[in-house]
């Protein structure tokens, strides 16, 4: 990284994203002591996989924003399917900065829990803290890749509708979840994904099909993030059944997370019509799904009224970082090396190419999607993360938008191919994939469902 390191209090007293009932709030489960700490760890988080040794040199990925605490006894388990993950106070805990540093101590020497978290990524290990400061090797810093709850290392439980087109798999497989091969592309899950068809290539491992997923809703509940990349229409035809988009809605209500990318979106955007409005294909078919397409009294859709979310191919050639946390995160990372088309870095985040766009966002809306305990309407505001434009002339729109409907899940929506062909390395698109997926799967107070009184 090229700027200088922003140094984490030891002790943070802050509202922060930590495990459902694994930051407590009282002074039991804390350390006690008196006076300043006096013994105290240092370290830098790195994402699964690319952590130093891991990948080439300068690059390696840090992880903002995790949690890092040092705790009298081990964390309750994560939930082994969709929950709910409120915010809660972190008194006590290091938050890691852009470049993943962070600084933890305690009052008191002795044996503490040391857990390290990002979203359902956790890892938590016995560690002995004598008076001092001790700098945590890189080792023992990287967020798992693997789910081994005996070791105390947790991942999120994972499906992926493989596609024809964006092989998404490849990024998660560089995250170690599952192996690749040397051309960057994944061989195997190593039982690490659940992979269903939708149209794509599935390795002979699919679980089912996309709409057997989605019309059960036992099992889509039993994982944290379902990823849906750019596929043709295999199983779109489950979207004609009233029960497939109540499935949908209620596993994002319930804390899951969907990552949907380009001619997929009528698979969010069917069943939530409002928040985003897909721009219209150069061909005339219709894209998008208008707020008309759901009723809110009878609770029903009007599949009549879907688009097809199939618009035009382009690359932005002036792809940008809009959400300041993301933007200090990203700058100065060094992308790919030596690959055909691709971004050597350092990667300027307010200025990347972003490859293989199929479609375009034309706007967003603040959508009300609930109320809270007073009677006041809650208003769901897409979050736009990263814009560009679709040809030389400038018209800037965004590419990568998230959204947070009635419950406690999100959604994500990207206009492009999350990982344009295999490849080793990552280019500057796939790293924002790489940030949402951890931040996607972090805290979020829950928006109730309902009228107001």
């Amino acid at each position: 990284m090229s700027r200088p390191a922003v140094a984490v209090a030891l002790v943070l007293a802050a509202a922060a994203c930590g495990p459902p009932t694994g930051m407590a709030d009282d002074d039991d489960d804390e350390p006690d002591g008196g006076g300043g700490p006096v013994a105290a760890l240092t370290g830098t988080v790195w994402a699964p996989n690319l952590a130093p040794g891991m990948v080439g040199l300068g690059e390696e990925i840090p992880v903002a924003g995790a949690v890092v605490s040092l705790r009298a006894e081990r964390p309750p388990p994560i939930p082994d399917g969709v929950y709910c993950e409120p915010c809660a106070d972190a008194t006590g805990a290091a938050v890691t900065d852009a470049d993943g540093h962070f600084q933890v101590g305690v009052l008191t020497p002795g044996t503490y829990w040391l857990v390290i978290q990002k979203g359902q990524f956790r890892s938590e290990r016995q560690v002995e803290l004598i008076a001092g400061t001790r700098a945590l090797t890189d080792a023992e810093t990287v967020l798992p890749s693997r789910r081994d709850l005996a070791a105390g290392q947790t991942i999120p439980r994972i499906a992926v509708a493989v596609g024809n087109n964006d092989s998404i798999q490849d990024i998660l497989g560089k995250l170690g979840l599952g192996t690749v091969g040397d051309d960057g592309a994944l061989t195997s899950t190593d039982g690490e994904l659940d992979f269903y068809t939708n149209g794509g290539a599935d390795l002979g491992l699919a679980m089912g099909t996309l709409r057997q997923l989605v019309g059960d809703p036992a099992r889509l509940a039993s994982y944290h993030i379902v990823f849906i990349p750019c596929a043709l229409n295999a199983n779109v035809a489950a979207l004609a059944d009233q029960a497939t988009l109540r499935n949908l809605r209620d596993y994002v209500a319930a804390g899951g997370k969907l990552y949907v990318t380009d001619w997929s979106g009528e698979w969010v955007d069917a069943v939530f019509p409002r928040q985003l409005e897909l721009g219209a294909s150069r061909l005339g078919t219709r894209t998008d799904t208008p707020p008309a397409a759901y009723d809110p009294v009878n609770d029903t859709w009007d599949p009549a009224l879907f688009g097809d979310a199939d618009g035009d191919v382009y690359t932005a050639p002036d792809g940008a970082a809009v959400d300041p946390e993301l933007i200090a995160w990203l700058d100065g990372q060094v992308g790919p090396r030596g690959e055909t088309g691709g971004d050597v870095g350092p990667i300027d985040p307010r200025r990347f190419r972003v490859f293989d766009n199929w479609n375009w966002i034309a706007g967003t809306t603040a959508v009300p999607v609930g109320f809270d305990d007073q009677g006041q309407p809650v208003i769901d505001t897409p979050k736009v993360w990263v814009t560009g434009s679709r040809s030389a002339t400038p018209d800037p729109r965004p590419l990568t938008v998230t959204y947070h409907p009635a419950g406690c899940g999100r959604v994500l929506y990207s206009t492009y191919h999350t990982a344009p062909g295999s490849h080793r390395g990552l280019l500057p698109q796939e790293r924002v994939l790489l940030y949402l997926v951890l931040e996607l799967g972090v805290c979020a107070n829950t928006i109730p469902i309902g009228r107001a009184p």
